[in-house]
C-alpha cells in the first residue's frame, strides 16, 4: 500500500473529478505524470481500474472495488498520521458544539470557566437547541444528546453518563403542605410535571404518573396539579417557588439541593422513585480520528458528570 500511496491518491482524485486532466490540475501535476502513475498502479495490480475515452473516465468492476477500499484505506492512513502528530499537542482551535437548551445553560455553561483555564487555546461556540440539529450541514464538531438510546447513524457516540431523575420540593412547600411519607400521599399534593401532550420521549414516563419500587413491588401513582408547562426549566423554578413537588434530572437540581432550596424526597432504603433512566451522549461525525479539541471537551464533560454524580 505505502509503495503505491501516491498513485492511489491520484486514482481517487481522478474518480472524484471524472477526468485525468482535472485531477492533474487540482494536484498541480503534469497530465503525463498522472497517466504514468495510473499505468504503473494498474500494472502492479495486474488489473485495469479505469475505462478511458476522449471525453470521460469510468470505473471498471475491479476499479469500483478498489476505489471503495482505497478511499477507506487512505482516510485511515491520514487519520493515523494526524493522531500521531497531535498525540502530545495542546488541544486548540475553534470548537462548535450543540446541546439541549436546559442542559447547556444549566450545567455546561457554569463549568466553562474551568474548561477554558485547562484549555486556553480552545474557543467554544455553544449552540443551544432542543431540536436535533444537523452536525454536518451546520458545521458542528460535536453534539450533546439526551436519549434513552440513540438511533442508528453514521456518527460516532460516546456515552458520558447515566441520567437519574429525582423527586424534590422546596422547604416552604413542605412546611405548608407537609412532607409525603408514602407514594400514596402524593395524591393529596401538587405534583408538577411536563404537559403530557407536549412531552417528548424523555418526559412521557413521568408526565401523568410516578412509579416507585417498594418492598411489595412496583407502585404506580397517578399525579396531577393546577399548573402544567412544556419547560423543564419552568418546572424547576416553580418547584423552588413552592408551587409543588417536582421530578427533574439530578444534574438540574443537585446544586439547589446542596444550597437548601430544594429537599430530595423518597430516597430511603425500601422505597425508591423508579424513573425511566436515559443517557447523556457526545455525538461527533464519523471519523476514526478524533481531534484533540473534541476529545478535550468530551473528557472534561465526562469528568464533571462523574465528579458530581459518581459512576
Amino acid at each position: 500500500m505505502t509503495d503505491n500511496l501516491a498513485a492511489i491518491r491520484i486514482f481517487i482524485e481522478i474518480v472524484k473529478r471524472g477526468s485525468f486532466s482535472d485531477a492533474a490540475r487540482h494536484m498541480n501535476m503534469a497530465a503525463s505524470s498522472v497517466t504514468r502513475q495510473i499505468n504503473a498502479l494498474e500494472e502492479a495490480l495486474n488489473a485495469r481500474l479505469l475505462n478511458r475515452t476522449t471525453r470521460q473516465v469510468s470505473l471498471t468492476e475491479a476499479g469500483q472495488i478498489y476505489y471503495t477500499r482505497a478511499v477507506n484505506a487512505v482516510a485511515e492512513i491520514d487519520d493515523m498520521g494526524r493522531a500521531i502528530s497531535e498525540l502530545d499537542a495542546q488541544p486548540r482551535g475553534a470548537l462548535k458544539v450543540t446541546a439541549p437548551l436546559t442542559f447547556g445553560r444549566g450545567y455546561i455553561v457554569p463549568r466553562l470557566e474551568t474548561f477554558f483555564e485547562q484549555y486556553p487555546d480552545i474557543s467554544l461556540e455553544l449552540i443551544l437547541s432542543d431540536q436535533v440539529l444537523d452536525l454536518v450541514q451546520d458545521g458542528f464538531d460535536a453534539a450533546v444528546r439526551m436519549a434513552i438510546r440513540l438511533p442508528d447513524s453514521t456518527f460516532h457516540a460516546r456515552k458520558l453518563h447515566r441520567v437519574t431523575r429525582v423527586i424534590c420540593a422546596s422547604p416552604s412547600y413542605l412546611e405548608k403542605h407537609g412532607t409525603p411519607e408514602t407514594p400514596d400521599d402524593l395524591k393529596n399534593h401538587q405534583c408538577l410535571a411536563i404537559n403530557f401532550k407536549t412531552a417528548n420521549e424523555l418526559w412521557r414516563s413521568v408526565a401523568s404518573s410516578w412509579q416507585f419500587d417498594t418492598a411489595v413491588g412496583p407502585v404506580d401513582i397517578p399525579v396531577s396539579s393546577k399548573f402544567q408547562t412544556n419547560s423543564g426549566e419552568t418546572v424547576l423554578e416553580a418547584g423552588i417557588c413552592g408551587l409543588g413537588i417536582v421530578v427533574l434530572p439530578l444534574w438540574q437540581v443537585f446544586e439547589h439541593i446542596k444550597a437548601g432550596r430544594l429537599v430530595r424526597l423518597f430516597d430511603s432504603e425500601g422505597l425508591k422513585f423508579n424513573s425511566l433512566e436515559y443517557n447523556t451522549f457526545l455525538v461527533y461525525p464519523s471519523s476514526r480520528y478524533l481531534p484533540p479539541k473534541v476529545r478535550a471537551f468530551s473528557d472534561y464533560l465526562a469528568q464533571c458528570l462523574k465528579h458530581d454524580f459518581g459512576e
